[in-house]
């Protein structure tokens, strides 16, 4: 199935619709080329800096839509993606890589929750930032989590959330707006979890989660998710132990170069 018109939820498979990361994303999504069935979807959308694929689903039967697809470039001369996200387990052959125009990035997972964390000890201390305290809390990422994108200020903030120590930031967490459930809740995707070095080993990361996580779900949230890195084994602990479960086992491939960015 190849299809272009109308948003992206009627045009989704069945089995699809309901995929948290694809309901969150869906408005990136709504003029996408879909490919695929209920075993597995492939969606293609046009950006400036390069076509942007995910796919999602059973990694051979998602191997075998990236290679059809590759070999549709191949055929017409186009351009280098200028990103690839698939599931972690989908191998792809050096052809059909060479022919996207990409090479491996970065392995991350997704994960999510639509219930409440058990209680953490700290978070009696987190208290949520006003648009007053942007400045301050960029200052403590820049310390505390440098290479994060995430900023205060964003068109999509939900919210930002810190720890203070003698009136000094410490740590601080964000949560970014997306779309959610097919009934029209929301959910948000937390961002920017950064302690300062002084002030790590003390649990201020998982007050912090919990906080935002609290937050989220108790105004109404169809659920909150994130991202993490696949080798961060001590924030997967973290997230596991808040509740949360993954949904998404994914590798990322860009072109040579790429310096952009790509939202989890």
């Amino acid at each position: 199935m190849t299809t272009t018109a109308g948003g992206l939820l009627p045009r989704l498979p069945g089995a699809f619709r309901a995929r948290r990361w694809l309901l969150a994303d869906r408005d990136r999504w709504h003029a996408a080329d879909v490919r695929g069935d209920d075993h597995a979807v492939v969606l293609v959308r046009s950006e400036e800096a390069g076509d942007v694929v995910l796919g999602a689903g059973d990694p051979d039967a998602v191997a075998a839509l990236v290679r059809d697809l590759a070999h549709e470039r191949r055929a017409a001369g186009a351009g280098a993606l200028g990103w690839l996200t698939v599931p972690r387990s989908t191998v792809l052959g050096a052809s059909e890589l060479e022919a996207l125009g990409v090479a491996p990035y970065s392995t991350w997972d997704r994960m999510s929750t639509d219930e409440p964390p058990p209680a953490v000890a700290g978070e009696e201390s987190v208290v949520r930032l006003g648009p007053a305290e942007a400045d301050e809390a960029a200052a403590c990422l820049a310390e505390a989590n440098p290479g994060t994108r995430a900023r205060p200020g964003g068109a999509d903030d939900a919210g930002w959330w810190g720890v203070r120590e003698q009136g000094r930031l410490v740590g601080v967490i964000g949560a970014a707006d997306r779309l959610g459930a097919a009934d029209g809740r929301r959910s948000w995707h937390l961002h920017g979890l950064g302690v300062r070095p002084a002030a790590r080993g003390r649990g201020l990361g998982a007050a912090l989660t919990a906080a935002a996580l609290r937050a989220g779900l108790g105004a109404g949230l169809a659920w909150v998710s994130l991202g993490l890195y696949a080798d961060n084994a001590v924030a997967r602990r973290l997230y596991l132990r808040l509740g949360m479960a993954v949904d998404e086992e994914n590798a990322s491939y860009a072109a040579p170069g790429y310096g952009g960015s790509w939202r989890r």
